[in-house]
């Protein structure tokens, strides 16, 4: 009797535990991608009107946040590089700890290709805590055509599409990823 309630428990820690690890499939869905770029739109629009404004108290309340189904928090900040145009920063979490790297590659490219950033060079890093930083400099003479091209409106087979091209696109994000130390106020 007693090693069935050992079996038992065993495998009810697994169970557990199993749960308790982030799932990664709805991240990775057209539907999620859809969300995305809804999303996105919102918080681009809003982080543009307020450049260099320095980031907002509740980024959220101010819309140039938003937290994804997946629980992917995404924030979009933009500010000004002096004379070379505008950074843009687009910063990826998981609300319930670190994003994995694979996934952290694939929102970055799958954000790059939302954003039409084409060819523009972007940098893509990783912070100690967890969180992925989308980077990537606009300059001035391009800034308005950025600002006026919106984020497209994905239906089910645009966004399929996009997760093929995401998938491949991660590679040689991942590949130059970088390290960053954010220093966040005490």
């Amino acid at each position: 009797m007693l090693k069935w309630l050992l079996v038992g428990l065993v495998v009810f820690l697994v169970y557990r535990f199993a749960m308790k690890r982030p799932r990664y499939d709805r991240l990775f869905s057209p539907d999620h991608l859809i969300e995305l770029s809804r999303g996105l739109g919102r918080a681009k629009d809003t982080a543009l009107k307020r450049p260099g404004g320095g980031p907002p108290a509740d980024p959220f309340a101010e819309g140039n946040a938003f937290i994804t189904s997946a629980e992917i928090a995404v924030v979009y900040t933009v500010a000004e590089a002096g004379e070379a145009g505008r950074e843009h920063h687009v910063s990826l979490s998981f609300r319930g700890g670190a994003l994995a790297r694979a996934a952290a590659g694939f929102l970055a490219a799958a954000i790059r290709r939302l954003l039409g950033l084409g060819e523009m060079p972007c940098v893509l890093a990783a912070s100690k805590s967890g969180v992925y930083h989308l980077i990537f400099q606009v300059p001035a003479a391009e800034e308005a055509r950025f600002a006026a091209r919106s984020v497209p409106k994905l239906d089910d087979a645009s966004a399929q599409r996009l997760v093929g091209v995401a998938m491949e696109d991660r590679g040689p994000l991942l590949a130059r990823l970088g390290k960053l130390d954010v220093k966040l106020p005490k």
